[in-house]
């Protein structure tokens, strides 16, 4: 996605002049077709009714299923590198699934694909233009092209789904909505997927004039069975920030808890025009900022760097396939954090997400005011995402997220005097241990020291065990 500096300090908003590029563009520009590129607007659905059935009657994508948390990333290794030595390598970093592009974009390399992630138990989802160019056809023949499509990769144990469209204008909602009605119908384990654009987008990329009104209607529209959206707020050297940052997440997260949809997102993990290469700490606190809001999965932009030097200069892998000190970076996150965490907080719901130590208020944040187990916060600032089981209400899961990524962080958490037991997640050990709690019954303290960009779980214990979760906000 292309973004310009624009005067006065103000937010850029996407463009695509001169030399930009956007993901969209740069798809294309890998020879991907039209798959996930911007076309003219087709009206009309194929009907809802069946896919609904479907997922009432607990049929859900494979990929949705739960188990492993999902860790993907855009921009694969090329066709000359789509190997299983390379494929080993994307597994060894951690990564749980894959998404087709960077020139893997046709029914052979698309099943070389599959051949190289299944060798190492890689869901994958791919770019077919029959689908994703499916307005290219007349309308009767969209069954049968979809179909043709899944005939030729539903055999396939990793094949998991279609990348229908990215970053779509409000326009395309309705051929999204009949494409994923046909997936539904012909084979609802797999996934059809679409990336939303970010809050930064104007509105004439949008399609809508305002960015909550895209989402709703993306969801009524489009019938998702999740959704995604990337966002990428390290713009500039650092420590700047996106300040629309934690509003994207707040919005997309309100939409998909009124939708009952899980969530992924998008993290930053290339250098590009002007948004700088992540450290280790602002590659973790991204992860720890999207669990902490409820993302039920997490991918990477790019994993292999676009051959591209006038846009793009560094992700995991450089453009000849060489491993970066990020590609490491991420590795260890992926491994000994994101792995373990994302397994605790996946069948979780979120209940709330609050900011404590904001120097200002920011737009669609909720600032900590207290909760039934949490009466006050003292120190450093973080962000509290809070989660419940939804069956037992004298527990919950509570995700403290440092908000610096440049500092570290000492929190203090009084706890309310109905809080009896407080355990700590260890990823290392990928289990709960008990926290020996200071200070009187009725008001317990816990402290939380943080390394930059670091979060920490803990689930406590009240002693009111016909507590209900509250109305997720």
């Amino acid at each position: 996605m292309r973004h310009e500096r624009q005067p006065g300090g103000q937010d850029p908003t996407p463009a695509r002049t001169g030399a930009g590029i956007d993901r969209r563009s740069l798809l294309g520009y890998a020879a991907a077709g039209a798959a996930v590129l911007a076309v003219p607007a087709l009206v009309g659905g194929l009907g809802a009714g069946t896919a609904r059935a479907a997922e009432a009657n607990g049929v859900v994508p494979d990929l949705l299923r739960g188990g492993r948390y999902p860790i993907g990333f855009w921009w694969p290794p090329p066709p000359r590198e789509t190997t299983a030595a390379r494929y080993a390598q994307i597994a060894d970093a951690g990564f749980t699934f894959v998404n087709g592009g960077n020139g893997v974009v046709d029914r052979d390399l698309n099943l070389r694909m599959l051949d190289a992630a299944g060798a190492h138990r890689l869901p994958a989802v791919v770019v077919d233009s029959r689908v994703g160019d499916i307005q290219n056809h007349p309308r009767e023949q969209w069954p049968a092209l979809v179909k043709a499509a899944l005939d030729d990769y539903g055999g396939h144990p990793s094949f998991a789904g279609f990348n229908i469209r990215d970053e779509p204008h409000a326009s395309l909602f309705p051929q999204i909505g009949a494409v994923n009605d046909l997936i539904r119908r012909q084979d609802p384990t797999k996934l059809g997927y679409v990336n939303l654009f970010p809050t930064y987008a104007s509105s004439g990329a949008l399609g809508t004039p305002t960015y909550e009104e895209h989402l709703e209607r993306y969801v009524a529209e489009a019938h998702p069975r999740f959704l995604s959206f990337d966002h990428y707020p390290l713009l500039g050297p650092a420590p700047a920030l996106r300040t629309d940052y934690f509003r994207n997440f707040a919005l997309v997260r309100r939409q998909a808890l009124r939708s009952g949809l899980s969530y992924w997102g998008f993290i930053l993990a290339c250098e590009h025009l002007d948004y700088r290469l992540p450290t280790d700490a602002e590659l973790a606190w991204q992860v720890n900022v999207s669990l902490a809001y409820g993302c039920k999965g997490i991918q990477y932009f790019t994993y292999w760097t676009p051959d591209l030097p006038s846009v793009f200069r560094q992700a995991l892998v450089t453009v000849d396939g060489q491993l970066t000190p990020l590609y490491h970076a991420a590795r260890r996150i992926n491994n000994d954090h994101l792995r373990p965490l994302g397994a605790q907080l996946l069948p979780l719901t979120s209940e709330s997400v609050t900011h404590f130590g904001e120097r200002e208020p920011l737009p669609d944040v909720e600032p900590f005011t207290g909760d039934d187990q949490v009466a006050s916060v003292s120190g450093d600032a973080v962000v509290l995402g809070r989660f419940h089981d939804g069956s037992r209400g004298n527990r919950r899961w509570l995700l403290v997220t440092n908000r610096s990524f440049d500092a570290p962080a000492t929190t203090t958490l009084t706890l309310r005097g109905a809080v009896r037991e407080v355990f700590a997640f260890d990823t290392g050990q990928e289990a709960f241990t008990r926290v020996p709690l200071r200070g009187p019954r009725d008001g317990p303290v816990l402290t939380v020291r943080l390394a930059p960009g670091d979060a920490r779980l803990y689930r406590l214990h009240s002693d009111d065990s016909g507590v209900a979760p509250t109305t997720a906000h």
